[in-house]
């Protein structure tokens, strides 16, 4: 994925409504703080996913060729509506409020390029403490 920086962050940011993206931040600082009480520290590896709502199946795939290239992107239809869910994981990553904070933004901008819309993050804490096994399961 290709994005550029502007003063305020990733190019298009100027574009989020700024209200929305506080309300984010909070809920991703949430999500922080969860993870922090679950044992997960600055540092740890892990895979971030993205969850994007999009209202055709042509722009769910908008959404996810924006995204092929450096993350695994699926598409997965909504049983009970007509909207489609996008799931955009990262690389395993080193996880951090920054990193969180980062890809909200990012997925954000991606939401007002596409005319979708960005409903959060998740991670797979089985993942999460299988890839940063504690120091003494080394012995």
């Amino acid at each position: 994925m290709k994005r550029g920086i502007s003063l305020s962050g990733y190019k298009g940011i100027d574009f989020i409504d700024p209200i929305e993206r506080a309300k984010q931040h909070e809920l991703t600082k949430s999500l922080w703080q969860k993870l922090r009480e679950m044992g997960v520290k600055t540092g740890n590896k892990g895979r971030i996913k993205g969850i994007m709502i999009a209202n055709s199946y042509e722009q769910a795939e908008e959404v996810r060729a924006l995204y092929q290239d450096d993350f695994d992107a699926s598409i997965c239809k909504q049983y009970d509506n007509s909207t489609h869910i996008v799931e955009i994981t990262t690389p395993i990553s080193r996880l951090s409020v920054e990193a969180l904070l980062d890809l909200t933004d990012i997925l954000m901008v991606s939401a007002a390029e596409t005319n979708s819309k960005f409903d959060g993050l998740e991670l797979d804490m089985h993942e999460v403490k299988k890839l940063n096994p504690p120091w003494w399961k080394f012995w």
